[in-house]
């Protein structure tokens, strides 16, 4: 197998070097990248929930605010004074 030849073997020192810090540079970035991803992500998804929280907060609040409680008294109409009928 002479006629195969890898990168390492055809390329000078620096080369290799300069490929090998190039890949690292590239995968840490690819880390803190994945890491920033997540806490996005992580952020967005407690800020939703806060805001359904917060949502069905205010609807359960409001549920109770339509009850008016009040004294009342009742209105009758005058009737004749000698009217037996019985409503």
């Amino acid at each position: 197998m002479a006629y195969y030849q890898s990168f390492s073997s055809r390329s000078p020192w620096w080369m290799r070097l300069l490929a090998v810090m190039v890949s690292m540079v590239l995968l840490v970035g690819l880390f803190f990248f994945a890491i920033f991803a997540v806490i996005a992500v992580a952020i967005l998804g407690a800020s939703g929930m806060l805001f359904l929280w917060w949502q069905r907060r205010k609807m359960r609040k409001g549920i109770h605010t339509d009850i008016v409680v009040t004294d009342y008294r009742e209105i009758h109409r005058p009737r004749p004074p000698f009217d037996n009928s019985h409503r």
